[in-house]
């Protein structure tokens, strides 16, 4: 190991001069040399758990966020299709996703949402509510009604994950942080 300049204590082991990991064994030579270090005076900078608890806290909230502004749309009803294409007289509650398929970009929802608008109704292929595969009349006013959705449950779902960013940002200590990041799992 060269010359000990610094050394950053993390939970399992150190960090010398900002880039070599030393783990914490007695049996270490380098882990000997960063005691005898430490006996000489020298100060180890301690790892700032507070700051990374809020970050990982953070993290969990916009990946929380994130998966509930792609939760499809299960809660909306339409006329079915019937397999010769025509219009039937009975109702489904359909799912709409609102996710884009990572393969399929005719999947992105507003590219659906916008074209049905356009057309004033299309058919949509998804499943109703118990996983069957149904073809439903997606009329333009069902189309906005989902967009307007869209909308509001993806903003509400920003203020409130910007709300807790900032309330933990703000946050004391640890547990702190633990009980304002659990808000967001309530929700």
């Amino acid at each position: 190991m060269t010359t000990i300049e610094t050394v950053k204590e993390l939970q399992n082991c150190y960090i010398i001069n900002g880039c070599i990991s030393v783990p914490k064994n007695p049996d270490n030579s380098d882990y000997q040399k960063i005691q005898r270090w430490i006996a000489d005076g020298s100060v180890v900078e301690k790892e700032d758990i507070l700051a990374k608890t809020k970050l990982e806290k953070i993290a969990k909230i916009k990946s929380i966020r994130d998966q509930k502004n792609i939760e499809p749309i299960t809660d909306q009803q339409a006329f079915l299709i019937d397999e010769n294409g025509s219009t039937t007289s009975q109702e489904s509650y359909f799912v709409f996703y609102t996710n884009r398929h990572q393969t399929n970009p005719a999947s992105d929802p507003e590219v659906i949402i916008s074209r049905a608008i356009a057309l004033g109704t299309m058919p949509y292929f998804t499943k109703d509510n118990e996983g069957k595969k149904i073809t439903i009349e997606l009329t333009a006013e069902i189309a906005a009604t989902i967009r307007q959705r869209i909308s509001e449950r993806n903003d509400s779902n920003y203020k409130l994950s910007n709300t807790l960013e900032s309330e933990i940002s703000s946050a004391e200590s640890a547990e702190e942080v633990e009980a304002i990041s659990n808000q967001i799992l309530n929700q």
